[in-house]
Order: structure tokens, then sequence, then C-alpha cells
């Protein structure tokens, strides 16, 4: 049976206070009390006490039970702990991640059931049904920050589960292809959207830059320096389900946020464009939109001749329409995906020309916004018949120089 905590009161000249043992620290091992004072009467300090341990003994998640199921302690945690420091858009993965692929197999299991076998079979179930190994490590990640929690300060569970444990070999690395995009794929694209279309644009700076989607269609004329020739990568634009909208966001990683120089050809580009999205606006005069950034990074538009919205900030982004409405990311995937293509062909292309040039993989990462430049290389690079050639001719002068 578990040991009731013991609430200690006392008197503090005019006022009182409560204290409680909250076991040892981690780190130097020492015990640890918690004590708060100010209470006018001894009752009302001895009621504080009990409910911050209470707090203290739930990691303030709101979790008083000795035993609780996981799908329950999982709801508690992404909502009290993780939403308050995380971005929306991690948020909404991370309860995508718990909804679709921990609660359906191991939601039902208490919490202080769970074992490591348990997680390693579900690793095993979700490589069964044939998901990437990416999708499957992102779903353990979730969980394993959720038991790392659960462990301390929680304290509801002694160890976590996940620790130790590889997905499994049999996952494929990829589920869909990553191709490369030929001369021929990008000139049929270019010639499907031609220059004053509001695709020809997007195509353009994610072949050049090799910026993700998001970033591109982020990008405000704040954010562009055709003088120097570099665009800045300061937010991105996101879909969020739970808040039924577009919204500005920080990009993904604190080295998302980056400078990216650009060549003289998509400088040209951007110049064109910028020249043509005036035109445009001359022509529809009052009716031509306005986009705005509301409470929250909120997107709203908005018909010139219209008031702003009241606390709006106007945002003359780069990717619009013939209209002024920004583009968006899931009508530009449904065109790639027509094409064969998906949102990380033209990044998994960009990084791949320019390592099979010579760039060096740390250029190449900091370009792409990564923080280490191996995963550049894991990820985004394509042994090319180039490379396979250029490799062969390597050992052949290794050959030649040994005089073999």
């Amino acid at each position: 049976m578990a040991k009731k905590a013991t609430i200690r009161t006392r008197r503090r000249g005019k006022t009182y206070s409560y204290s409680f043992n909250a076991g040892k620290n981690p780190t130097t091992g020492k015990r640890r009390a918690i004590e708060k004072g100010g209470y006018a009467t001894e009752q009302e300090a001895y009621d504080a006490g009990v409910a911050a341990y209470a707090d203290w003994k739930s990691g303030n998640i709101g979790i008083t039970s000795e035993r609780i199921l996981l799908r329950d302690y999982l709801a508690a945690w992404l909502e009290n702990v993780s939403r308050p420091n995380i971005a929306q858009l991690s948020y909404e993965n991370y309860a995508f991640a718990i909804r679709m692929r921990i609660v359906p197999h191991l939601g039902g299991i208490a919490l202080q059931d769970l074992r490591p076998r348990d997680v390693d079979a579900w690793l095993h179930k979700l490589a069964a049904e044939g998901l990437a190994k990416r999708t499957i490590s992102n779903a353990r990640v979730v969980l394993s920050h959720a038991l790392k929690y659960a462990v301390y300060p929680a304290e509801l569970i002694a160890a976590n589960p996940c620790t130790g444990l590889s997905i499994p070999r049999s996952a494929p690395a990829n589920v869909i292809p990553r191709v490369i995009i030929t001369p021929a794929i990008l000139s049929s694209l270019l010639k499907e959207y031609p220059e004053q279309h509001k695709y020809h644009i997007v195509i353009l700076l994610a072949f050049h830059t090799g910026a993700r989607i998001a970033e591109i269609l982020g990008l405000t004329w704040d954010n562009v320096d055709l003088d120097t020739g570099r665009i800045s990568i300061v937010q991105q634009m996101i879909k969020s389900k739970t808040a039924h909208g577009y919204f500005l966001a920080p990009p993904k990683t604190k080295t998302s946020t980056r400078t990216i120089c650009l060549d003289g050809h998509i400088v040209d580009a951007l110049r064109s464009w910028k020249r043509q999205q005036l035109e445009n606006a001359l022509q529809l005069g009052g009716a031509y939109q306005c986009v705005y950034e509301a409470t929250e990074g909120r997107i709203l538009t908005e018909a010139r001749i219209e008031k702003p919205p009241e606390g709006s900030v106007l945002r003359q982004f780069v990717c619009t329409d013939r209209f002024g409405l920004p583009v968006l990311y899931g009508a530009f995937r449904q065109m790639l995906q027509r094409h064969g293509l998906n949102a990380h062909s033209f990044r998994h292309t960009h990084a791949t020309k320019l390592i099979e040039a010579g760039a060096k993989p740390v250029d190449v990462a900091a370009r792409l916004g990564h923080a280490d430049a191996t995963i550049t290389q894991n990820l985004y690079t394509h042994d090319t018949e180039e490379m396979r050639q250029e490799t062969a001719a390597i050992f052949g002068n290794v050959v030649d120089k040994m005089g073999l």
C-alpha cells in the first residue's frame, strides 16, 4: 500500500506555511522539501499543501490515481505538458501520432503495466503494416517523451519501457520513393505552369533553394533582398486541423531559421514575378486581395477596398495567384502528386545535385536548415549515375598510382 504524504504546517509570524517531502534530487541524491507560506490560517495552509502535493505527485498533469490507462495518461500529458511548450504544428503531429499510431495498439494497457515487450511488439506491428521507419520512429519518440515524464517528475512509473528499443529492420526506409527532378521533368512543369501562373514561382524557388514548400509559401517580400540575392527563412505557412485555418508559424527547427544565397536565374525570376504581381494589383484595383496576419499568426484575406481586420498586420506574400490570394500547401501538393512527385522531390533533388557537383555536405546542410550534415546525406542525397561513374574513376586513379 502506497505511503501517504505528510503535510506539515507551521506558523511564521502572522501567517502559516506548508511543507512536504518531495523525494530525492535525481542529480544530487539529497532529499528535497517543497514549502510555501503566506496563508491566513493553519487550515488554509494545510489544504493548499494537500493540493500542491497532488500536483507535484502527478507532475502537474492532473492525474492523482495510482493506476491509469495509457490512453488517459497520454491525453493528459499532451494537453497539460506538451501543448504549452511546443509549436502548434508539433502539437498536431503529436496528437496525430497518439491518436492513430499509439492508442489503437497500446491505449487499453494500464500505464503501470506497460512493459518493454509491449512496446517492442507495437513497433513490429507498425512495421508489419508497412509504415516507413521515419513514421515509426516519430511515433516512438512521442511515446518515449510521454513515458519519460511519467518516470520523472510525475513518478507514476519506475522506468521508461521505450528505453533501448530500436525500429525493426523490416520497416521500409521510404514508403514514398524520392524522385530526382530531371531537366525534362522541370521543363514539363514550367511549360504547364508558365511565368504568370501561381505555381511557376513556387516551382522555381523549390528547385533553386531546396527550401521546404511550407517555408516557400510563407515567404513575404520583406524576407527577400533582390539586391544582395538572399532570402531569409524566418517562418512557414501551416494548416491547422484543430484551429481550422492557415497560420504563419516559426520554422520547423532552430536551424531552419536561415539565410539562403540565390543564383542569378532565380533572382531574375523573382524580379519578373514581383512586377507581375504589381500589374495584377493595378488591373484588379480595389478587388485585389490583401493578405493579413491576425492573432496567433492566422492568415486572413480581404479585398483591398475593404477595411483590414482589427489588430491584423498586412503581409505581402511572394507566392500568390493573380488575385493576390496566397498559394496553399494542399493544392500545390495535389498538383505534384498528379505528376508523380511529392513535397520533398525538389528538396531531394537540390541536395543531391549540390553534393554531386562537389558542394560540401556541411554547406548543403546549412542551406537546407539541417543541424547535422549526416541528416542531409542520409535523407536527401541520391546515388546517381554520375556519382557511380565518379567513384569508379577515383578508384581507377588509385590503382594507377599503385602501378598495378
